[in-house]
């Protein structure tokens, strides 16, 4: 049996993102979401997304927003907000996070969700940041038997360096890695033949990277393409495209269960 697996980002973030990966769910595509901690609407989201059934995993954020367990000298800026994605990425390979604030904030955001009674399947980062080493550590403790994102797709953005690519090679834990991962490309090409154009050849299971709904935040966040995602996620001539090759729906936990 081979399972691709349409997991939406950043649940949580804000009410009209949430609107938009509930209503991909409602049209059938989208059956996990990463939910993020520290978001101003995450609370409701999980209740939002238990009434559907929703698969939830853990959305790790150290680059945007207000941490959890307090300002933390390596995680946050002046303001004591986390201090971007550059920034974080930079901090991350100059070997500038602190392992113990670290570790306080990322329990932090697992308790939170949890608290939230969110049991999660899986487990990823906003802006890749459970690919620091750092942060890898932690989940080693956290994330046994769980799937843990493996962003390895053929289609990267421009502003990935080589120490991205390293850090994903070098992911290791007592976790569950799918056999295959895509999305970047959609994210660029929001259409139906975008979609099935980065759709993998058969594998066990297969992640599909999704972010319906716009935001505010980053130019990616606010761009127009990601409602764009939206109108092409509800799409029942996509549906039927999947369909008729024979692709099989499913979301982490039934993966799991299979």
């Amino acid at each position: 049996m081979s399972w691709l697996v349409v997991n939406a980002d950043d649940g949580g973030f804000a009410s009209g993102k949430d609107d938009a990966i509930l209503r991909c769910a409602r049209a059938g595509l989208v059956r996990s979401v990463s939910v993020i901690a520290n978001g101003a609407t995450t609370a409701a989201f999980v209740l939002r997304a238990a009434d559907r059934g929703l698969d939830l995993g853990v959305h790790l954020n150290l680059t945007e927003g207000r941490p959890l367990a307090g300002p933390q000298r390596s995680l946050t800026d002046a303001r004591g907000s986390f201090p971007g994605k550059a920034e974080a990425w930079r901090r991350a390979g100059a070997g500038e996070l602190d392992a113990d604030e670290v570790r306080r904030e990322v329990t932090a955001q697992w308790e939170r969700l949890a608290a939230l009674g969110v049991t999660p399947t899986h487990v990823d980062g906003h802006n890749h940041v459970h690919l620091f080493p750092a942060v890898g550590a932690v989940l080693a403790g956290l994330a046994a038997g769980l799937w843990v994102r493996v962003p390895c797709d053929p289609v990267l953005p421009e502003d990935l360096t080589p120490m991205f690519a390293d850090w994903t090679r070098e992911l290791r834990g007592p976790w569950k890695r799918t056999d295959c991962f895509v999305g970047y490309g959609f994210a660029r090409d929001p259409t139906a033949e975008g979609f099935l154009r980065c759709v993998p050849e058969p594998a066990r299971v297969a992640e599909f990277m999704v972010h319906p709904g716009a935001r505010e935040g980053t130019p990616f966040s606010c761009s127009p393409l990601r409602d764009r995602e939206t109108e092409v996620l509800c799409s029942p001539a996509l549906s039927r495209a999947l369909e008729q090759r024979g692709i099989v729906l499913a979301s982490f936990a039934e993966v799991a269960c299979a």
